[in-house]
């Protein structure tokens, strides 16, 4: 896929744009052939970074990545993990896959954030709920059904 002309991120890859939308300068982090990380200027908390990890080429969802790119992101994500765990207890790694999931840049992109015990982040905010072993149990047939079904549609 080629850049989209709308795409913030498309636009820091190709160079249109060399600042974030608050002036701070867009510098990356690290690049492959395929991949670019940087920060995010949405951070978590003042001692918090965010870091995004995107492919270079335009493509909306992680469905989308041809397989090569895919490996190369993951790799990148797997990197930028590894680097932020060097003065971290952990990394939460998000994807947001949709505008249902509240993808609101339409770029594929991993969000890298690293963690510590007590540290105030709040990423996951849901409430569990008890459900019972036929409720597990049919829902678990039904994403087996949804898996094989996605796999007819390479």
């Amino acid at each position: 896929m080629k850049a989209d002309n709308n795409c913030l991120f498309c636009d820091f890859v190709s160079g249109k744009w060399k600042k974030h939308k608050n002036e701070f300068a867009f510098e990356k982090l690290y690049e492959t052939e395929l991949t670019l990380s940087f920060l995010s200027i949405d951070f978590p908390s003042p001692k918090r970074v965010h870091v995004l990890v995107i492919p270079k080429k335009h493509f909306v969802n992680l469905q989308d990545c041809p397989k090569k790119v895919l490996h190369e992101l993951i790799e990148h994500v797997v990197l930028v993990s590894k680097a932020l765990r060097l003065e971290n207890d952990g990394t939460n790694i998000l994807l947001n896959d949709g505008r249902g999931a509240e993808q609101t840049v339409m770029h594929t992109h991993f969000h890298l954030v690293p963690r510590n015990k007590r540290d105030g982040i709040e990423i996951e905010l849901w409430k569990r709920v008890n459900i019972s072993q036929k409720t597990y149990s049919n829902l678990n047939k039904k994403v087996k059904k949804l898996i094989k079904n996605a796999k007819k549609t390479k």
